[in-house]
């Protein structure tokens, strides 16, 4: 899927009922992270690549709990950022998706700042969770949920909320730029990979 088409692919009625905003991230989950980012940046040119390794705390899958550490890549192409996911320890949902065609689109991410109201609204409507998780990292949170949208949407949608202490952050490249400029070490458990 090419980066600037991925809103053209979701049907109008979902976009309307779910309020969503444009899409900010396609992911994509990897047995080999640092094969997959080779490969994106001999084949297309897209680096720097920001490599964390993150166990969601807590990480809600299906009602249930479980521990996974995240192998996580995340680079740009134009305003919409590319995630690659590896299972590096543990169970997740991800993992079923490795069954997959290799490239398959495991999910489409949207940037919001009101999380907890949206997965209320989606509940009234039917829509369930399949994961969610917090990932806490140098004063930063990261809220995910990934919705049950497939049968609607033929993919996974993922909504995705950045906050700097209470402070919303924004998620962009310029913030990405910025993080990269600092200097992953001292910003993120991380490492930058040019």
């Amino acid at each position: 899927m090419i980066p600037g088409k991925a809103n053209e692919v979701i049907p109008d009625a979902v976009r309307s009922q779910l309020r969503l905003p444009k899409v900010g991230q396609i992911g994509y989950v990897v047995n080999n992270i640092h094969k997959a980012i080779a490969h994106y940046k001999n084949a297309f040119g897209i680096s720097p690549w920001l490599l964390l390794d993150e166990r969601p705390d807590p990480c809600m899958q299906r009602g249930e709990t479980v521990c996974p550490l995240l192998r996580i890549g995340l680079s740009y192409v134009g305003s919409v950022q590319i995630e690659l996911i590896q299972v590096a320890e543990g169970e997740s949902m991800h993992l079923s998706h490795l069954k997959e065609p290799e490239g398959k689109i495991h999910h489409l991410g949207f940037m919001v700042q009101d999380i907890d109201r949206r997965l209320h609204d989606y509940q009234a409507m039917g829509i369930g969770v399949l994961q969610r998780g917090v990932i806490r990292e140098s004063g930063i949170t990261v809220e995910y949920a990934y919705l049950d949208v497939v049968d609607k949407a033929g993919t996974i949608f993922e909504l995705v909320q950045w906050r700097l202490g209470l402070l919303p952050l924004p998620t962009n490249r310029l913030v990405f730029n910025l993080a990269c400029l600092l200097g992953s070490r001292t910003v993120f458990r991380g490492r930058l990979i040019r």
